[in-house]
């Protein structure tokens, strides 16, 4: 009963793991893409006024 318990609870942080990772590796992506987009757009305006 107890090797049960152990294997469940390994069963259920495994899948824990796999849906927290990506969305993290996606979150972080994301907050990337914002920030560059950013300073994409301010070099865009600076080139402009030139």
């Amino acid at each position: 009963m107890k090797a049960l318990k152990v294997l469940l609870i390994g069963v259920g942080a495994l899948l824990a793991a796999m849906i927290v990772i990506p969305l993290t590796i996606l979150a972080g992506l994301f907050v990337w893409l914002k920030l560059t987009e950013e300073t994409d757009d301010e070099e865009m305006e600076l080139e402009d006024t030139i």
